[in-house]
């Protein structure tokens, strides 16, 4: 007979059993409600769901609702959550704020741009945060396709404003003292936004204390009707943005297919020196960052193309400054800037450009107000339009441009020093 030492209760503490995860509820059908079906699961708040495979398409009659607090985990297996009949609603919705992780999952909101006054259609995926939030809420998404939204393609929102939220310096709105991060890999956004002005493919909406970090890898942002990307820190708190080997492209042209706005149209952007009205386009790439904050960024090997405003938009308000890379980044057929770095209040410009191709944009630009340094480095770029490097001087501030090894078309420096 074999006899196993006794264990005493120290020794139990010295050797702790595993945890055991528990197992993941499956979704084996792709009904709407009931039984083995994805709502139910939601319903019975599991935090791990798993798809199985044998499931097709899951078509819904109304919004996916997850109200727990507990992180929730979606693995799917390729299927479309068909979100066509889910109207002006989202298609998925975490009221909580819950973390959420998603994979290999499309969700299709089933809206087109037929007619320009016809009701929005909803979000795609929708992260409400409530003001009682504390720590960080995570994002995370992984080959996931979000499509054919009238509103928000993703939403994360710590505003109590909602989509009334605004952006910059003055923007209204309350939040919780959390903070945001959103990884996306592997993501596809196309046509979301496409039914009502200000609508982006990705909208993170950051009030009160907290930081927004984004990483972003292999990922694709287009025909957004509003900016392809827009993150929106409106009070304390820090942005921090990693993008690699992703794409920006044709974003921003909702308010280009319909009417000519009036002056109370949210299209309406301003009138021109000669009183035509000028209609309020958007970018590939929009970073806000206003109140007491830097924002750090690093984009590498990432294609900016054919947006209607800006490609990279990139605006630090208040106390902070902006530290960026620019590695790689090709820059073509922008409406406006390619590139645009503006430092409006406060606060030093850091930005180093290596390997960055920028042509048939209007202009690459940077650009800081206010007391503090502007320092740019360009090393082996080709910008084959021209760059200005603007500063408004105060006493002691100075501003750099150092160039190595690239060509460009035309300069408007400070003060440029070959290197």
């Amino acid at each position: 007979m074999i006899r196993f030492p006794k264990l005493t209760l120290a020794a139990l503490f010295l050797f702790p059993f595993a945890a055991v995860a528990a197992p993941a509820a499956k979704v084996t059908n792709g009904n709407d409600a009931g039984p083995g079906s994805l709502r139910q699961a939601l319903i019975d708040k599991e935090t791990k769901i798993m798809i199985v495979g044998s499931v097709g398409t899951i078509t819904l009659n109304s919004t996916l609702v997850y109200e727990g607090t507990e992180p929730l985990k979606i693995i799917g297996s390729g299927q479309t959550i068909d979100g066509t009949a889910t109207g002006q609603d989202p298609v998925l919705e975490i009221t909580m704020g819950a973390d959420l992780t998603v994979s290999n999952l499309t969700f299709d909101g089933g809206d087109s741009l037929t007619q320009w006054d016809m009701p929005a259609g909803g979000k795609g995926v929708f992260v409400n945060v409530p003001t009682t939030r504390t720590g960080t809420v995570k994002v995370d998404l992984s080959n996931v396709a979000i499509m054919n939204t009238g509103n928000h393609g993703l939403h994360v929102s710590d505003c109590t404003d909602g989509d009334d939220c605004g952006e910059g310096e003055g923007s209204g709105g309350d939040g919780s003292t959390a903070s945001v991060y959103v990884k996306l890999n592997s993501v596809l956004v196309d046509s979301a936004g496409i039914g009502i002005a200000d609508r982006d493919g990705v909208r993170v909406d950051e009030r009160n204390e907290g930081d927004i970090t984004l990483v972003v890898t292999n990922s694709t942002f287009v025909n957004a009707g509003a900016d392809g990307l827009e993150l929106d820190e409106g009070n304390n708190g820090d942005v921090f943005v990693d993008v690699r080997n992703s794409t920006f492209d044709n974003n921003g042209d909702f308010c280009n297919l319909g009417p000519v706005p009036g002056e109370d149209d949210p299209c309406f952007d301003e009138f021109d020196d000669e009183g035509v009205v000028v209609v309020d386009v958007d970018d590939g790439f929009d970073v806000d960052e206003a109140g007491a904050g830097t924002f750090y960024g690093v984009i590498r090997n990432t294609n900016v193309t054919n947006n209607k405003d800006e490609g990279l938009d990139f605006d630090e308000q208040g106390s902070g400054g902006i530290s960026i890379d620019l590695i790689g980044v090709y820059a073509e057929a922008n409406v406006d800037q390619g590139i645009k770095l503006s430092e409006e209040d406060d606060g030093d410009v850091i930005a180093t450009l290596r390997g960055v191709v920028s042509q048939n944009n209007d202009d690459l630009t940077i650009e800081e107000e206010n007391a503090g340094d502007l320092e740019a480095t360009v090393t082996g770029s080709t910008i084959n339009e021209t760059l200005e490097v603007e500063q408004e001087q105060e006493p002691g501030d100075t501003g750099t441009l150092k160039v190595r090894g690239s060509s460009i078309s035309a300069i408007a420096p400070v003060n440029v020093i070959e290197i």
